[in-house]
């Protein structure tokens, strides 16, 4: 009999991957609360669409459920469900005619989610707001590359998989990115920037 949710606080993500593909619902439902806020996030920088956002969210939490046992193991389940739910998305808009497989189109805001009286003795309210407005200027690849990397701690090769691209690209677009960043703000503020969002 299966205790509770609270056996897979520790656990790896290979072994709670596994007693959901075993069936367990427990394993199910922390699989649940523990990626959806963070898929729900990423999801709609990408779609920028609430409604969208949450159906393809559902989708995958019940594509998952209904195919378990044709599912393959992984050490990466954010991975794994971040790439699953990005590839939802792009369909979608694609089928909506918002999204033409160019990847530059897709609008990937950057929003900071923080505390503010911590962030505010980091740094002053208009330095803030330059950082997102020279984050939210860069081309949506790079947004998203730099978000995958610095805000949720992706590894180059997870981000290439996510992406759909090769990983050498994945150093290219995020060196890019913090190159186009330094050349329109002083380098500290860049710094401060990679140092805030690891």
């Amino acid at each position: 009999m299966e205790s509770s949710t609270t056996t897979y606080l520790y656990t790896t993500d290979a072994a709670l991957w596994d007693d959901f593909l075993g069936g367990s619902k427990y394993a199910y439902a922390y699989l649940y609360s523990k990626y959806a806020p963070t898929l729900y996030n990423y999801g709609y920088k990408i779609a920028q669409n609430r409604e969208l956002t949450e159906d393809c969210l559902q989708d995958l939490f019940l594509t998952i459920l209904e195919t378990r046992e044709r599912l393959g193991r992984t050490d990466s389940i954010k991975f794994y469900l971040m790439r699953a739910l990005r590839r939802d998305i792009v369909r979608k808009l694609t089928n909506e005619q918002r999204f033409n497989h160019e990847l530059d189109t897709l609008d990937f805001t950057i929003e900071f989610q923080y505390e503010p009286t911590w962030l505010d003795r980091q740094i002053s309210q208009e330095q803030s707001a330059l950082l997102l407005s020279e984050l939210n200027n860069l081309p949506a690849r790079q947004k998203e590359a730099l978000f995958l990397k610095y805000f949720d701690n992706l590894s180059y090769e997870e981000i290439a998989g996510i992406m759909g691209i090769e990983q050498t690209s994945v150093y290219k677009i995020v060196y890019k990115a913090i190159a186009s960043l330094q050349k329109r703000m002083p380098v500290q503020s860049v710094f401060l920037l990679v140092a805030l969002i690891r």
